[in-house]
């Protein structure tokens, strides 16, 4: 695991601790955040999971929608591909676990 692997690897676990007390508008601040540096990293399946994120915080999801989708994210961390096919695949996936 490189070191931005595991930065965002912790963020994402902190961001799975802030999700059952954390405001809203401090939520979407740390995805937005985790986003920022995997887009510098080129980690399209981290940024799309972030912004799926994001939208759904801006829909007034909370709860466990939004614990799914952080759950999908840190999948997304773990995963070594990134392509716009695995991209699709983790948005797929969460629409499905989701119902989104």
């Amino acid at each position: 695991m490189g070191v931005y692997e595991r930065d965002l690897a912790a963020s994402v676990a902190k961001l799975n601790i802030m999700a059952g007390h954390a405001r809203p508008a401090d939520l979407a601040s740390a995805v937005d955040a985790i986003r920022a540096t995997a887009q510098v990293e080129g980690r399209l399946p981290v940024v799309a999971v972030a912004r799926a994120i994001e939208a759904a915080l801006a829909r007034g999801e909370r709860g466990v929608v939004i614990s799914g989708w952080i759950a999908m994210l840190g999948e997304a961390v773990g995963c070594d591909r990134n392509d716009a096919d695995c991209t699709s695949a983790y948005l797929a996936a969460g629409a499905v676990r989701l119902a989104h």
